[in-house]
């Protein structure tokens, strides 16, 4: 009986948190339609809103998995738009936002696309961007922290990232005969 309950009970659990992310995602739709820009792109559930688009000198530009990004961002909770600000590396967003940005935090950041070092929503969000693009990334709970208090970012939270491209660099190919 009790291993009823419980399963009956695990299986709410598992609604109420596909519940949960529908409405998230179906809160960031309705905030995207109210931006002023000419490009939306939807990937593996991350969503990437062109600010301003970037100038690339070719279409081998644009990010793709194994590339390195060096970029600046602002993180928000997402709350039907940019909701609490938890992280950023841009001196001014944190002057904005009256925050003391340590010298160490205050710098391009980098990584490399496709190699987990991202959360999910903002490497699926990075894939196409180009040098100097401006844009936001936003996500449902699942591509971020899930069921993980992460600083001041409380579990099951939607995310929605500010991001500045400032270099890619394209994956080495390796020619091995």
């Amino acid at each position: 009986m009790l291993l009823l309950l419980f399963v009956g009970l695990s299986s709410c659990t598992k609604e109420d948190r596909k519940l949960m992310i529908v409405k998230q995602e179906e809160e960031i739709d309705k905030f995207l339609q109210t931006l002023v820009c000419d490009t939306i792109l939807y990937q593996n559930g991350a969503v990437r809103a062109v600010l301003e688009p970037g100038n690339p000198t070719s279409v081998a530009d644009t990010v793709a998995e194994g590339d390195t990004l060096y970029f600046y961002y602002a993180g928000h909770i997402f709350s039907r738009g940019k909701g609490k600000l938890f992280h950023t590396n841009l001196d001014s967003v944190a002057l904005a936002h009256h925050w003391n940005l340590p010298e160490d935090q205050a710098k391009v950041r980098s990584g490399i696309v496709g190699e987990g070092k991202f959360l999910k929503g903002l490497d699926y969000g990075f894939r196409g961007m180009t040098p100097r693009e401006h844009a936001l990334i936003l996500f449902n709970a699942d591509l971020g922290f899930g069921n993980a208090n992460v600083g001041q970012v409380p579990s099951m939270s939607p995310l929605m990232f500010e991001i500045w491209i400032v270099q890619v660099v394209k994956k080495q190919i390796s020619l091995s005969q």
